[in-house]
């Protein structure tokens, strides 16, 4: 039986994880990215859900989580496998717990079709093939801008304060 398929009868609807850089920038001010994360987080589709993961939230800090809409689907990422934590992203650097949940996350959930980040070190992550070893789909990964040019999505032209 297909797993993905019998789930997406249940979930009519692909969800797209957002990495911490998204949310902080967000509600930055001072932003260039700004407009598009909150293009993202506003988004109603019927089709398409927005979601993290709780690592993330306890990572952007709860300044960040009071703002959050309440559509944002936060997933819970018990345990991540120690091939997961064994990952570089060079030679020095490990991702982040809060990162590596994001990973986690769209292994376990195959509703999952991609994850938006500006992190470029995720794309090592993400793609060092561990996301589409689990999926038998074609993942996203990318930018809140390539998303929202991807997807078409609105953005509201805010004025600016002063």
């Amino acid at each position: 039986m297909n797993y993905r398929h019998f789930l997406h009868e249940k979930i009519a609807y692909d969800v797209y994880l957002v990495d911490a850089n998204i949310l902080i920038y967000a509600f930055e001010s001072s932003s260039v990215r700004r407009k598009y994360c909150q293009a993202i987080l506003a988004m109603h589709a019927p089709s398409m859900s927005i979601a993290t993961t709780r690592q993330i939230i306890e990572e952007v800090g709860s300044v960040i989580e009071q703002q959050l809409p309440e559509a944002l689907l936060i997933y819970h990422v018990s345990t991540i496998p120690s091939d997961l934590t064994e990952i570089k992203t060079n030679f020095f650097k490990q991702p982040s717990i809060a990162d590596l949940s994001l990973v986690q996350a769209a292994y376990e959930h195959p509703e999952v079709r991609g994850i938006i980040t500006y992190d470029k070190d995720f794309a090592r992550i993400a793609t060092a093939g561990l996301v589409e070893r689990k999926s038998s789909v074609k993942f996203w990964l990318g930018n809140a801008k390539q998303f929202v040019e991807k997807h078409r999505i609105r953005i509201k032209e805010v004025e600016e304060e002063g």
